[in-house]
């Protein structure tokens, strides 16, 4: 199971109007969160979570329908999760409820909210105006550490084989001195001339994010071929990261002449299953084919299934959350879920003239 517990900034929330008490108390930094809650700590968590709401109501309005806020509603989450019901997919998912059973409707529909990575719901702080509650600076709690708990960690039935390793990306990237903070919590304004990091957790919604991430290039290689060339760009990880499914596609047609086209090439990792006849198959990575954190190249190269020479080739490449059989199984429109994040043209020389 993943640590759900997060390092934390503000250790209780609570409601807008309450009364101030007379004293404040120094509350301990908080590690893992307990497993085994009941029904009543999961309205707890739900319940302080809306009293966060009611006072930072800027910051809740950017949470509200984010990434983090629907990690639990996510229709493809809940078509992958219908497949494997599994505590070890609740415990990011639903982290206010009990990962060993079912969530509640509260925890459902919080998702990663305010008090999974800001509160120390265990303590009891006494509280004293002019703020409604004790806030304290925690170390890391603003470096890539903080992300770690969801966004690297094991397949569960084999230990050592990362499902996900965001974070091992991170640390061997161009950009390891940055946290992940900076790209997916820009700085929002805020009424009276403030500002914060925003809490949208932006990937694709933010098209613009995704385009700045990968540099690519296309060239001629044959008088039936063209190789385009990727590299990480301003990105911290490996292109794409995340979920296993992830891919990039990369297409090259001949504009004016639809019908003279290259068979795509998907860039993901690629797995093999294991163990099947037991019931109990486990995916085994064979290769990762994805852009590297690093910023070392990855080429693909495109083929068509007729010369070329003396055409103009318009190519793109594509990001995708899934392959076209997985988008099929779960209900996902591929062509209006994905987003285009590079595309050029390339002119190929004509055939030199007969002497």
């Amino acid at each position: 199971m993943r640590t759900r517990g997060l390092a934390l900034f503000l250790v209780s929330c609570t409601g807008a109007g309450a009364p101030p008490p007379a004293a404040q108390d120094e509350v301990a930094t908080a590690t893992a969160a307990p497993l085994g809650l009941d029904v009543a700590e999961e309205n707890r968590q739900a319940e302080a979570n809306a009293r966060c709401e009611g006072c930072h109501e800027e910051v809740a309005a950017e949470w509200r329908g984010s990434l983090h806020q629907r990690s639990w509603s996510d229709p493809v989450f809940l078509a992958a999760y219908s497949i494997e019901p599994l505590p070890f997919c609740r415990g990011c998912h639903a982290p206010a409820a009990d990962p060993q059973k079912p969530p509640d409707p509260g925890a459902r529909a919080m998702g990663v909210g305010c008090v999974t990575c800001h509160a120390d719901l265990a303590a009891e702080p006494v509280l004293a105006g002019p703020t409604p509650h004790r806030s304290r600076s925690t170390p890391g709690f603003d470096t890539a550490a903080a992300c770690d708990g969801c966004h690297e960690f094991d397949f569960p039935r084999r230990k050592g084989a990362r499902m996900q390793a965001t974070l091992t990306e991170h640390r061997a990237s161009q950009h390891a001195g940055t946290p992940c903070q900076t790209c997916h919590m820009k700085p929002k304004a805020r009424a009276g001339g403030r500002s914060g990091k925003g809490h949208r957790f932006e990937v694709r919604e933010d098209p613009a994010l995704l385009r700045s991430a990968v540099e690519a290039a296309a060239a001629p290689r044959s008088d039936r071929s063209i190789l385009v060339t990727l590299r990480a760009g301003a990105v911290g990880h490996a292109f794409p990261t995340g979920d296993l499914f992830r891919r990039i596609e990369i297409r090259a047609s001949a504009v004016g002449n639809a019908a003279l086209r290259a068979p795509a090439v998907a860039l993901q990792r690629v797995f093999r299953l294991e163990g099947a006849e037991s019931g109990f198959s486990s995916r085994i990575e064979v290769r990762d084919e994805r852009v590297p954190a690093s910023g070392a190249p990855r080429a693909a190269v495109l083929v068509f299934t007729d010369s070329i020479e003396g055409q103009t080739i318009r190519w793109e490449v594509v990001y995708q959350r899934m392959g076209p059989t997985l988008a099929a199984s779960f209900g996902v429109d591929l062509e209006q879920d994905e987003i285009v994040v590079a595309t050029g043209t390339l002119r190929i020389p004509s055939p030199p003239a007969s002497p």
